[in-house]
């Protein structure tokens, strides 16, 4: 069974469904930061989801959180878990306006 950590980085889209992590089909991973940065000017807000495919919803994580101009702010508190194949999605109000950057530890199973 092999750990790896990995890191993603992508500008958030101005829609959900655009920009979005998908855990491996074979691997079980572990968000230990997903952090989102605004770029763009003015306050943006920022929503994460997690579409738990075995279960078949999607849940916020986040909704609507303010991002001051020129900030950074921590998405997750703690660690989240993610199953195989589940999807995390991250956006805000415009494209290109938020930075996002995950850190994940991917593990096989």
């Amino acid at each position: 069974m092999a750990n790896t950590f990995k890191v993603h980085n992508w500008s958030a889209a101005a829609a959900s469904g655009s920009n979005l992590y998908t855990v491996g089909a074979s691997k079980v991973a572990i968000v230990l930061q997903l952090q989102a940065a605004n770029v763009g000017s003015g306050t943006h807000p920022v929503s994460a989801t997690v579409a738990d495919t075995s279960a078949g919803s999607t849940e916020f994580i986040a909704k609507a959180v303010s991002v001051p101009l020129n900030a950074a702010i921590g998405l997750v508190a703690g660690k989240q878990v993610l199953e195989a194949t589940d999807v995390l999605d991250v956006y805000s109000d415009g494209a290109s306006q938020v930075d996002v950057t995950l850190s994940v530890l991917e593990i096989d199973i």
